[in-house]
């Protein structure tokens, strides 16, 4: 029987589905931009962060975004669309 779960990107193996469970206040920042002084939105579009959610400034209730984890290379993949919005 063939297994539908998608596969790493690195390892090839089935991932494991799950939820990204946070209190919020997760953020992407890239490696050549300096940690935002304030946790405001327009501090972290100015550094190009991508908020992860669930996001900081939102408002209950909060959803918390699908997520695929490979126990074998240690990863845990978030999608995301938009300015850090979710879909």
């Amino acid at each position: 029987m063939r297994s539908t779960s998608p596969l790493c990107p690195w390892c090839g193996k089935p991932l494991e589905a799950g939820t990204f469970m946070s209190r919020g206040g997760n953020y992407f920042l890239p490696l050549d931009a300096q940690k935002p002084h304030a946790y405001t939105q327009a501090a972290m579009e100015k550094r190009g962060a991508i908020l992860l959610p669930p996001h900081f400034f939102s408002a209950p209730p909060v959803k918390n975004p699908a997520a695929l984890a490979c126990r074998t290379c240690e990863k845990i993949i978030i999608p995301y669309t938009g300015k850090g919005q979710v879909g």
